[in-house]
């Protein structure tokens, strides 16, 4: 695995995001105090125009829920969200209203999140009636129709109804949703995870056209390294709400210096002559409710050191300066293991003809 559709973006954030934390105060009784669950704590990252950050961890680490902060779908409760140049953090909905236009969601479930009682016209035409994007209902219309055939529909689906369709073509008819009110920046939630394995490639092949046309921005999440590693410029890993690694694709897939990302890499089936040992997790993953002091990663790492890594939390911090790949860990990967080796692009599997 290698990464990234190709060289990674340069040029001013689009969005940029300051040690964002998501925390929800949970009640133990009328006598006792609330604990909080730190569902995001304290993260921070840009995205570039035209760029894809891919975002991926195990189930329940705040992936889902920072995807949707960062939109103002769930609200912070620390840090800052600047979209654009505008800081967006604290704005009422009214004011945010605007820029919805510019900031839309692919959700990851294609069944439920399709309104069943509207056909494919009412629903991808939707989010351009609500912001008033047409000056007409004949453009209105044609700006449908062209998003449908973009995704790959013919224009007999427009008066048909999400029932009427296969999973891959309901996450079709997503897309064209979300992009039909031409945003820069898209979150695109496990947007494959609930498909086929053959209809997945097809998915993320009409992503990275798409993202070509339109140069769209994506925040990619999701738990599968491949499909992350296929689709991403740059990587991001997150444990238990924060950021533990991040940098270019093919720096975070070949390096791998903090040992929760050596460990998930490591899971995957080996590639011939690969000479790293594999890393295996200690134990569950500590609650949010409780996170461990220190590094959260402490508490499953064979080198925690006591006294530090369970006491200090380590910054984000760049080991080769200049390299734009940083890593949270006192204890980095050894360096005999970080020269990268020469790979391809992880392949995904040729669309086939049609979908089932």
């Amino acid at each position: 695995m290698s990464g990234g559709p190709d060289k990674p973006r340069s040029g001013k954030p689009l969005l940029q995001v300051e040690k964002l934390s998501v925390l929800y105060p949970v009640r133990q009784g009328f006598f006792r105090a609330p604990k909080f669950l730190h569902a995001v704590d304290g993260v921070s990252f840009y995205i570039r125009p035209g760029e894809t950050l891919g975002l991926v961890g195990e189930s329940g680490c705040g992936k889902s829920t920072l995807g949707r902060t960062v939109l103002r779908l769930v609200e912070p409760t620390l840090g800052r969200i600047v979209f654009d140049g505008q800081d967006i953090t604290r704005l009422s909905e009214r004011a945010i209203r605007p820029l919805r236009r510019r900031m839309q969601i692919v959700f990851q479930d294609p069944y439920s999140s399709l309104n069943p009682r509207m056909t494919v016209r009412e629903i991808v035409g939707e989010g351009i009636a609500a912001l008033r994007l047409a000056k007409t209902s004949r453009e209105a219309s044609e700006t449908v129709e062209e998003m449908v055939a973009k995704v790959g529909l013919g224009p007999e689906a427009l008066d048909r109804y999400p029932n009427e369709f296969s999973g891959g073509q309901r996450q079709r008819i997503a897309i064209a949703r979300a992009l039909a009110v031409r945003p820069d920046f898209v979150v695109c939630d496990e947007p494959t995870s609930a498909l086929d394995v053959s209809v997945q490639a097809q998915i993320l092949n009409l992503l990275e056209r798409l993202q070509d046309e339109l140069s769209v921005s994506y925040l990619f999440i999701s738990h599968d390294l491949r499909v992350v590693g296929y689709m991403s410029h740059r990587i991001a890993v997150m444990y238990l709400g924060r950021i533990v690694e991040m940098g270019p694709a093919r720096e975070v897939a070949e390096r791998r210096l903090h040992p929760y990302t050596r460990a998930l890499f490591g899971a995957l089936p080996r590639e011939d002559g690969d000479p790293r040992p594999r890393r295996v997790l200690w134990g569950e993953p500590p609650g949010p409710l409780e996170p461990p002091r220190g590094c959260v990663f402490q508490s499953r790492c064979q080198k925690a050191e006591k006294g530090r890594c369970d006491v200090e939390a380590p910054d984000l911090t760049e080991i080769v300066p200049g390299s734009h790949h940083r890593v949270a860990c006192f204890h980095p990967e050894a360096s005999e293991l970080l020269a990268p080796r020469p790979s391809a692009r992880p392949s995904i599997p040729a669309s086939p003809p049609s979908e089932g």
